[in-house]
């Protein structure tokens, strides 16, 4: 599976994970090189937008996700 349309600019890893190469590329094998329907920011992207994706919001929360999107 090819890598995820927004590995390149997205603000969490090239912000937010800064300072944590390991863990990154942990999140990164998960949910940007595999399968990207799991990561809660994509999911956010694919239905509201990049400018909906909220700053903080953590792959794995898929809870959270669906908050947003419940609420738009």
């Amino acid at each position: 599976m090819a890598d995820c349309e927004c590995l390149g600019g997205c603000p969490f890893f090239n912000d937010k994970m800064a300072s944590m190469p390991t863990m990154a590329e942990m999140y990164k094998h998960k949910y940007c090189k595999t399968d990207n329907s799991e990561c809660a920011r994509f999911v956010v992207f694919k239905q509201l937008g990049k400018p909906a994706v909220p700053a903080d919001l953590y792959p794995n929360d898929l809870d959270r996700a669906n908050r947003v999107l419940a609420e738009a």
